[in-house]
C-alpha cells in the first residue's frame, strides 16, 4: 500500500506540473491518520497525493473518471458505494486496517463536490473508526483559483455537470493556483456526529 501511494505521488507531480498547477501550503500535512477536507473535483486527488504519499477515500464514481480513475485505483482508493447502505461497514474495516497501520487517509466528508463558495455538511458515517481508535484527525481546506486570482470554478465537477467540459476548461486555462491549508489535529471525540461538527467547523474556517 505505501509502495502504491508513493508512485500515485510521484504521477500526480508530473501530471500537476505538465498541467502548469501551482500550489501553496499553509500549515502542516500530518505524517498518518485521517486528513479531512472539503471537495471539488477531479483535480483534488491529484493536489493533495502530490504533496506527499497517501490513500484515499472516495465515491465509486471516481473509478470510471478518466485519467484520475486509473491513477486513483492504483493507488489503492477505497471506494465507496453510496447507494448501499451496507457498504459503509466495509468502507470502515478498510479504514480502521489502514489507520491502524500507520498510513495517511484522506476523506471527503461533504459525500459530494461542491463549487467551493461554502463547504457543505458533513457525513459521520466513515468517520467511526477514527472515533474507535482515536486516531489523529486533521481538518484541511482547498481552494483553486487562475491567474486572475478570482474562483476558478469552471473546473470544478459538482451538481449536474459534465466532466468532459469541466477537464476541457482545465487543460484550457494558462496556470492554475492550488491553495491548500491544514489546520491543527483535533482533540479525540467522543462520538462521529460530534466529530463531524467540529470537523465542519474547522474546514470551514481554514476557507478565508
Amino acid at each position: 500500500m505505501r509502495l502504491r501511494a508513493k508512485e500515485l505521488h510521484k504521477l500526480s507531480r508530473a501530471l500537476l506540473r505538465h498541467l502548469n498547477v501551482r500550489h501553496t501550503v499553509h500549515g502542516e500535512l500530518p505524517k498518518s491518520g485521517l486528513l479531512v477536507t472539503n471537495h471539488l473535483g477531479f483535480l483534488d486527488i491529484m493536489t493533495l497525493s502530490a504533496l506527499q504519499p497517501m490513500v484515499f477515500v472516495s465515491k465509486s464514481e471516481v473509478a470510471r473518471w478518466p485519467l484520475v480513475g486509473d491513477i486513483a485505483s492504483c493507488a489503492g482508493t477505497i471506494y465507496v458505494e453510496r447507494n448501499r447502505r451496507t457498504d459503509v461497514s466495509r468502507v470502515n474495516t478498510a479504514l480502521r486496517k489502514r489507520l491502524n497501520a500507520g498510513l495517511l487517509i484522506t476523506l471527503f466528508p461533504e459525500g459530494t463536490s461542491s463549487d467551493g463558495s461554502s463547504v457543505l455538511p458533513f457525513q459521520p458515517s466513515l468517520l467511526q473508526p477514527a472515533v474507535d481508535i482515536a486516531a489523529s484527525v486533521t481538518p484541511a481546506h482547498l481552494a483553486y483559483t487562475g491567474l486572475d486570482g478570482l474562483p476558478a470554478h469552471d473546473i470544478a465537477y459538482f451538481g449536474d455537470r459534465d466532466l468532459g467540459p469541466c477537464l476541457l476548461a482545465m487543460v484550457k486555462r494558462s496556470q492554475i493556483h492550488a491553495t491548500v491549508r491544514f489546520g491543527p489535529p483535533l482533540p479525540p471525540a467522543r462520538d462521529r456526529k460530534t466529530l463531524a461538527t467540529e470537523l465542519h467547523a474547522a474546514v470551514s474556517s481554514l476557507a478565508r
